[in-house]
């Protein structure tokens, strides 16, 4: 089943001291959630075993989730592909993936977007309840204007936490079994590309967004090496991209599995890093389907190429439509098969059995050569590279995050 957005803009619409609190958005996908425990062994499911799953801002959704007391008890386990979240370092006090794992109150999310819609809308009123009635009886569409509400917002009742609880197993957290993972490069598709900069330090400065001292302290760190192939520009935008994607995704999803994994607030963690994707959005222009090479008209997966943010759904849910060697299809198979036990039992292992039945050789070969996915069990991981064989693994970047102020102890401790 799938769950559209609906609502736009008054999904998350918040006004303080009246009864539009937002998080309807969230509340619309928990109607979503009841009416599938409802009706789903209608359609031959079992409402005992149900699982959500989003991508993005989906998987921002299925974080809110797994701390929404009105969602608690309506699923058993979640799947959050690039959940974004992080930003609060590097002299920032946010950016856009902070808001999708911090939320704000009716307060902070009413300055932000609060008069400025009723004032793009026409409505001047007085008092605020003549403003809302006047917002309700706008004709046009709301969702062109200039400002949105976007946030999860503390209403007290659909979220009433800061942020995800995960220092321990407590009645705010839903305790069931978990998968969190990235792409390899989902940082390529959130930082700027500054096409006019001459230096490192000022292409990272534009590309991030920060000043050019902390730009220098990137440089400073060694932590992210810069390659010199002669195009500061497309050089810099590497360095930026790997930034981007701990600062805005890894680091922070990798601490969120580690606390909930070993506070026991999840009943089981998971965690992956897809090493194989197609296509996406690239700032630089180059696609990511590999450099084209002869014997490889649709790209060679075997060379260097982003693996970009949202490039790895068609892998989850088997969806993929062109492939550019049999690898695609064997690390498709592979992919869809951890999911889809993990759906069935809350742990992504298939049973060879079940794989022997339906002469699923290949797939079980790369099992059994790579050994069981071992669920999140301390500040290394483990975690799963998705490919064509998959490989085994430690949490990537540990330096990089504890520079980027998200050492995994820090979070289990209560940073952000």
């Amino acid at each position: 089943m799938t769950i559209n957005y609906r609502l736009g803009t008054l999904g998350f619409f918040a006004v303080p001291g009246t009864d539009v609190k937002g998080n309807f958005g969230i509340g619309d996908q928990i109607n979503a959630l009841q009416w599938t425990v409802d009706n789903i062994a209608s359609f031959g499911g079992d409402p005992s075993m149900i699982t959500i799953i989003g991508e993005s801002a989906g998987a921002g959704s299925v974080r809110t989730l797994l701390g929404s007391p009105p969602a608690i008890g309506k699923f058993q386990g979640a799947i959050a592909m690039s959940n974004l979240g992080g930003g609060v370092d590097l002299g920032l006090t946010g950016n856009y993936g902070t808001t999708y794992s911090s939320y704000y109150t009716v307060n902070q999310s009413y300055a932000i977007a609060g008069q400025q819609i009723f004032q793009e809308a026409g409505c001047n009123q007085a008092s605020i309840q003549d403003q809302i009635t006047c917002l309700r009886q706008y004709p046009g569409d709301i969702t062109a204007f200039a400002y949105a509400a976007r946030y999860v917002v503390q209403d007290g009742t659909i979220v009433n936490t800061e942020e995800l609880e995960l220092r321990s197993k407590n009645p705010n957290t839903a305790n069931v079994n978990v998968i969190f993972g990235v792409t390899a490069n989902d940082g390529a598709s959130f930082c700027g590309y500054t096409h006019n900069c001459t230096t490192e330090v000022e292409c990272l400065a534009g590309n991030l967004g920060i000043t050019e001292q902390y730009a220098q302290s990137i440089i400073d760190s060694k932590l992210f090496p810069y390659y010199d192939t002669g195009n500061v520009t497309a050089d810099s935008f590497n360095v930026s991209q790997r930034v981007t994607e701990d600062n805005t995704f890894r680091c922070i999803d990798q601490a969120t599995v580690y606390a909930g994994a070993t506070s026991g607030a999840f009943k089981s963690a998971y965690f992956y890093q897809m090493e194989r994707t197609v296509q996406g959005y690239d700032p630089v222009g180059v696609d990511g389907t590999g450099p084209v090479t002869p014997g490889y008209p649709l790209g060679n997966p075997n060379l260097p190429y982003y693996r970009l943010h949202g490039s790895d759904v068609p892998w989850a849910f088997g969806t993929l439509d062109t492939y550019r060697d049999a690898a695609d299809l064997y690390s498709t198979q592979i992919t869809t098969g951890y999911f889809g036990a993990f759906i069935r039992t809350g742990n992504p292992n298939p049973p060879e059995q079940y794989l022997e039945a339906r002469g699923y050789t290949r797939t079980l070969d790369a099992y059994r050569k790579t050994g069981a996915w071992e669920k999140v069990s301390s500040a290394q991981g483990p975690i799963r590279f998705m490919d064509y064989p998959p490989a085994a693994n430690s949490f990537q970047d540990l330096a990089q995050c504890k520079f980027l102020n998200y050492s995994i102890d820090y979070y289990l401790a209560g940073g952000p």
